[in-house]
């Protein structure tokens, strides 16, 4: 599955929040979600989901779910 241009565009489109939480979740997931749909629907979702359902507003936790699902139906 190949995703139109780059995911990181579409998630600049969001909150702070949720852009922290890629930015953090990227580093610990090991793999690039820019480059790799099996990270950013692998280990990176997981990391990504969590760490935005835990620390972000109820607004940038549906955005983020919404990008995120999109890129990886």
């Amino acid at each position: 599955m190949a995703l139109p241009g780059s995911p990181q565009s579409s998630v600049s489109n969001i909150g702070q929040c949720p852009k922290d939480c890629w930015n953090e979740s990227a580093s610990k997931a090991g793999c690039d979600p820019n480059k790799s749909d099996d990270c950013l629907c692998g280990k990176f979702f997981d990391l990504v989901t969590s760490c935005v359902s835990d620390t972000c507003s109820t607004g940038d936790n549906l955005a983020a779910l919404d990008f995120l699902d999109d890129a990886c139906s």
